[in-house]
Protein backbone atom coordinates (compact mmCIF):
# COMPACT_ATOMS: atom_id res chain seq x y z
CA UNK A 1 0.00 0.00 0.00
CA UNK A 2 1.59 2.95 -0.86
CA UNK A 3 0.05 6.35 -0.08
CA UNK A 4 0.22 9.00 -2.54
CA UNK A 5 0.67 12.75 -1.32
CA UNK A 6 -1.50 15.36 -2.92
CA UNK A 7 0.17 17.12 -5.83
CA UNK A 8 0.91 20.63 -5.66
CA UNK A 9 -1.15 22.77 -7.77
CA UNK A 10 -0.15 23.92 -11.33
CA UNK A 11 0.16 27.55 -10.54
CA UNK A 12 0.68 29.49 -14.07
CA UNK A 13 2.92 32.48 -14.60
CA UNK A 14 -0.41 35.01 -14.49
CA UNK A 15 -1.68 33.68 -11.52
CA UNK A 16 2.28 33.70 -9.77
CA UNK A 17 2.00 37.15 -10.44
CA UNK A 18 -1.77 38.24 -9.30
CA UNK A 19 -0.49 36.18 -6.22
CA UNK A 20 2.80 38.07 -5.59
CA UNK A 21 1.23 41.51 -6.53
CA UNK A 22 -1.84 41.25 -3.85
CA UNK A 23 0.96 40.05 -1.34
CA UNK A 24 3.38 43.00 -2.06
CA UNK A 25 -0.09 44.82 -1.65
CA UNK A 26 -0.61 43.76 1.40
CA UNK A 27 3.14 44.16 2.68
CA UNK A 28 3.15 47.53 1.71
CA UNK A 29 -0.08 48.18 3.48
CA UNK A 30 0.65 46.81 6.40
CA UNK A 31 4.37 49.05 6.37
CA UNK A 32 2.69 52.05 5.94
CA UNK A 33 0.35 51.18 8.97
CA UNK A 34 3.53 50.24 11.03
CA UNK A 35 5.62 53.54 9.82
CA UNK A 36 2.19 55.52 10.54
CA UNK A 37 2.02 54.27 14.13
CA UNK A 38 5.67 55.07 14.44
CA UNK A 39 5.34 58.76 12.98
CA UNK A 40 2.58 58.93 15.70
CA UNK A 41 4.81 57.72 18.44
CA UNK A 42 7.94 59.35 17.57
CA UNK A 43 5.79 62.49 17.46
CA UNK A 44 7.37 65.28 20.05
CA UNK A 45 4.02 66.21 21.09
CA UNK A 46 3.27 62.58 22.01
CA UNK A 47 6.40 61.74 23.54
CA UNK A 48 6.01 65.42 25.79
CA UNK A 49 2.04 63.88 26.47
CA UNK A 50 3.41 60.69 27.60
CA UNK A 51 6.38 62.06 29.38
CA UNK A 52 4.16 64.27 30.96
CA UNK A 53 1.56 61.77 32.18
CA UNK A 54 4.55 59.56 33.28
CA UNK A 55 5.97 62.09 35.88
CA UNK A 56 2.51 63.15 37.26
CA UNK A 57 1.47 59.26 37.40
CA UNK A 58 5.29 58.99 39.59
CA UNK A 59 4.22 62.38 41.46
CA UNK A 60 1.12 60.92 42.89
CA UNK A 61 2.17 57.53 43.63
CA UNK A 62 4.89 59.66 45.65
CA UNK A 63 2.12 61.94 47.49
CA UNK A 64 0.31 58.68 48.31
CA UNK A 65 3.29 57.41 49.96
CA UNK A 66 4.02 60.10 51.91
CA UNK A 67 0.84 60.41 53.11
CA UNK A 68 0.95 56.61 54.40
CA UNK A 69 4.20 57.40 56.24
CA UNK A 70 2.69 60.80 57.84
CA UNK A 71 -0.29 58.90 58.89
CA UNK A 72 1.54 56.05 60.73
CA UNK A 73 4.39 58.55 61.83
CA UNK A 74 1.97 60.92 62.88
CA UNK A 75 2.57 61.04 66.61
CA UNK A 76 6.10 61.55 65.82
CA UNK A 77 5.66 63.81 63.63
CA UNK A 78 3.44 66.08 65.78
CA UNK A 79 6.73 65.35 68.67
CA UNK A 80 8.73 66.78 66.59
CA UNK A 81 6.55 70.25 65.01
CA UNK A 82 5.90 70.87 68.57
CA UNK A 83 9.53 70.90 69.78
CA UNK A 84 10.28 73.14 66.50
CA UNK A 85 7.53 75.54 67.36
CA UNK A 86 8.53 75.57 71.26
CA UNK A 87 12.77 75.68 70.21
CA UNK A 88 11.96 78.33 67.59
CA UNK A 89 9.56 80.36 70.29
CA UNK A 90 11.86 80.16 73.39
CA UNK A 91 12.53 83.62 73.58
CA UNK A 92 9.27 85.33 73.16
CA UNK A 93 8.07 82.49 75.44
CA UNK A 94 10.73 83.21 78.27
CA UNK A 95 10.54 86.80 77.75
CA UNK A 96 6.33 85.92 78.99
CA UNK A 97 6.52 83.91 81.80
CA UNK A 98 9.83 86.45 82.92
CA UNK A 99 6.71 89.30 82.80
CA UNK A 100 4.17 86.94 84.74
CA UNK A 101 6.48 86.44 87.36
CA UNK A 102 7.20 90.32 87.60
CA UNK A 103 3.81 91.46 87.50
CA UNK A 104 2.98 88.87 90.63
CA UNK A 105 5.72 89.96 92.25
CA UNK A 106 4.64 94.22 91.77
CA UNK A 107 1.16 93.49 93.30
CA UNK A 108 -0.16 97.06 93.95
CA UNK A 109 -0.52 97.89 97.64
CA UNK A 110 -4.28 97.05 98.94
CA UNK A 111 -6.27 99.87 100.52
Amino acid sequence: MSTMLPEEPVVTDRESVILSDAERRYLRRKFKDSLAVTRNILHPHNQLRRFVKRQSTQAKQFADETVQIAKKNAPIIGAIGVSAILIAARGPISRWISKLRNSKTKTPPSK
